[in-house]
């Protein structure tokens, strides 16, 4: 019976000392370097025992933790007791819970269990509950019970193919979408991970001057670097290089077997080769799409497409958002969302920008690059005037932006389109739209123009979604459309 008190599977506790030490490592790791460089062997000892001794407190207090958690469902609540001193109780009621997300680390696949997590509308950045040891059978009694479900086949089992079903209910088939190895290479070849590897490569080559001698290194080099521009090139195409590999293979490693399947009224994604994934998806519970396209992927008509839901981060990727298809042709989203989400509906037509609007795209973007450029060129003459270039840059931004605006409504849907850098199209719902509001400023208010904001429900508060610069009769169709509901009640 759900009803009765529960502790984790002991493997929670080798999870739990994990956790604890890896951020005791690094620390331990870096004076371990000092003292073999300073020829400090009995500092190295001391070293050594204090991880011990660490460890086997770490691990005493594992068990404590373990032994002193205890979770149940009652009343439409789940319910949590832990704390080895401090008893804690947490209550979760039924209707508050979004999702039940699980994953499989290595810990957990090697005893055939899996990691819960929790999350509710307006829990926050983390999950509202976890339980990092349990076994497959009774994560799927918690999600069938708290998510209302009846006595039916786990996530596992639609993963998998349902083998254990009956044959007429194998035969039914479930819209699936599944992403090839090719198209993950793809992924990783065109997202902007590089960026984050980059500054991480950057981050660990400037803390080697702790053991590297910068000054014998660029004495040695000197004559080198002096006489050849070709090397400097080399190693910074070496690194670059390297940092993109490395990039694609984290997307690769973190998408693979990426699947997505319809069952009932749920989307459940699964992703992952040495941390497998699983994440439930209420229909319900979405409150937008997003279909995003880098500068990278927009010449090809790639796009991924996003959920923006309000449960926690727990399966969040980016932005607090849900990828739902990591990479799709722009031209067949519209098929996907059809299967997938019925409920949202992307339309190739949208009413544009009015051309009053492109100057004012131009100088928010093209008067700060401007003057930096003048900054630059003055002090940095004459290698200075090739900043110049960045005003270029700034106004075909201006103008990318001022192209990719524009809005539709039809029926009960709203759709904004709209561009920082990423262009982003975004489908929401009325019934989703917490908040609608309009803002005019006295240079708008000349021009009869608009800046809209449109918010959902998500994760921490809100979310928001902005287009500047909307002819201010636009404006008013859509305010209109929002307020409709309200006018007929």
């Amino acid at each position: 019976m759900m009803s009765e008190k529960r502790r984790m599977h002991p493997a929670a506790i080798a999870v739990s000392v994990l956790k604890r030490m890896k951020s005791i490592v690094l620390p331990f790791l870096f004076l371990v370097f000092l003292a073999v460089k300073d020829g400090e062997t009995l500092g190295l000892l001391i070293f050594g025992a204090g991880l011990v001794v660490v460890f086997a407190a770490t691990s005493g207090w594992g068990v404590a933790e373990w032994y002193r958690f205890y979770y149940w469902v009652e009343e439409g609540e789940l319910r949590i007791e832990n704390g080895v001193f401090v008893r804690q109780r947490r209550y979760i009621p039924q209707e508050r819970i979004q999702t039940i997300d699980t994953s499989e680390g290595i810990i957990q696949r090697m005893f055939g269990l899996v990691k819960v997590q929790v999350e509710t509308a307006g829990g926050g950045t983390e999950a509202e509950a976890v339980l990092s040891a349990v076994t497959k059978e009774e994560a799927k009694r918690l999600r069938d019970v708290l998510l209302k479900k009846g006595p039916g086949e786990s996530v596992e089992d639609v993963m998998d193919g349902n083998p254990g079903a009956p044959l007429e209910e194998r035969e039914i088939s479930k819209p699936t979408y599944t992403i090839s190895w090719r198209s993950l290479f793809l992924v990783g070849t065109t997202s902007g991970g590089i960026g984050v590897v980059l500054s991480a490569v950057v981050a660990f080559i400037s803390q080697l001057d702790q053991f590297v001698s910068y000054e014998d290194v660029v004495d040695r080099f000197d004559l080198v670097v002096q006489t050849s521009v070709y090397f400097i090139a080399s190693v910074a195409f070496f690194v670059l290089f390297l940092a993109w590999m490395i990039s694609i293979a984290m997307t690769m490693i973190k998408y693979g077997n990426f699947t997505v399947v319809k069952q009932g009224d749920e989307l459940l994604i699964s992703r992952g080769i040495i941390e497998k994934r699983q994440l439930t998806i209420p229909l319900g519970r979405i409150q937008a799409i997003r279909i995003s396209q880098n500068l990278l992927r927009q010449p090809f008509g790639l796009a991924t497409v996003y959920v923006e839901s309000a449960g926690g981060a727990g399966g969040k990727e980016s932005d607090f958002a849900t990828i739902l298809f990591p990479l799709v042709n722009v031209k067949e989203v519209s098929g996907l969302l059809q299967e997938f989400t019925p409920e949202y509906i992307m339309q190739n037509h949208i009413q544009p920008l009015p051309k009053r609007s492109l100057p004012r795209y131009l100088i928010r973007l093209v008067l700060p690059a401007l003057l930096v450029s003048s900054v630059v060129s003055y002090f940095f003459q004459p290698y200075g005037f090739f900043s110049f270039i960045l005003v270029g840059l700034a106004g075909a931004l201006g103008y990318g932006q001022y192209k990719a605006g524009g809005w539709n409504v039809r029926g009960s849907q709203l759709q904004l389109s709209y561009r920082l850098v990423n262009k982003n199209i975004v489908l929401v719902n009325r019934k989703r739209v917490q908040a609608f509001e309009w803002k005019e400023s006295e240079f708008q208010k000349r021009r009869q123009l608009q800046t809209i904001n449109a918010s959902i429900k998500s994760s921490v508060t809100s979310k928001s979604f902005r287009i500047v610069d909307v002819a201010k009769d636009d404006s008013v169709k859509i305010f209109e459309w929002y307020t409709y509901e309200k006018k007929q009640g």
